[in-house]
């Protein structure tokens, strides 16, 4: 074992996770015990990661010049409305042209009254794309519509405001099946 010699280069994840953690964080690792410290590791190494595909997202976002940056403020390029459009279009012939492959993709939000705006635009853009409502902020569509939500949570104050997920079913779906004309 080598104690002294060239400290080894860290890569971008490993320094995101010693970046993120805090010295509470620290102090609560040596604390606890080797299990206790393993499990926060997993934690701040999953929040890293987290983070990391955000920003790849983010940066592709900004590459394909849907998004432009300025600092921490992202705001959606023209061409990224267009892309947006053709995004709904496409997701909404798919109801009618894909075979639905028995998964439910719930999205749901909880956007603050300050951003009414922008809460009435995602309801905009989601019963535009066919998505139906379940519930005041969460609605349900038959088939994969990931690029979608990806392209709205390209605005950076929906980021933390939307989630999106796969559901391998759901109770009672006779009337949404029949709602969006699928099949078991």
């Amino acid at each position: 074992m080598v104690l002294f010699g060239p400290p080894r280069r860290l890569g971008k994840v490993e320094r995101e996770i010693l970046e993120s953690m805090t010295t509470s964080d620290v102090l609560v690792g040596f604390v606890c015990s080797a299990r206790s410290s393993r499990r926060m590791y997993k934690i701040a190494y999953e929040r890293a990661r987290a983070r990391y595909r955000t920003r790849k997202v983010i940066d592709s976002l900004v590459a394909k010049g849907y998004v432009d940056q300025n600092g921490d403020l992202l705001t959606i390029t023209d061409d990224g409305r267009r892309a947006l459009e053709n995004t709904v279009q496409k997701i909404r012939s798919s109801l009618a042209s894909t075979v639905w492959d028995g998964k439910w993709r719930i999205v749901a939000y909880d956007i603050p009254a300050t951003h009414s705006k922008l809460r009435d635009e995602v309801r905009y853009v989601l019963k535009k794309a066919g998505f139906h409502r379940l519930h005041h902020s969460v609605w349900i569509f038959p088939h994969d519509c990931h690029e979608l939500i990806d392209l709205i949570k390209g605005d950076r104050r929906l980021k933390s405001c939307l989630l999106y997920g796969v559901l391998e079913s759901i109770e009672n779906d006779e009337t949404l099946r029949t709602h969006f004309g699928v099949k078991v």
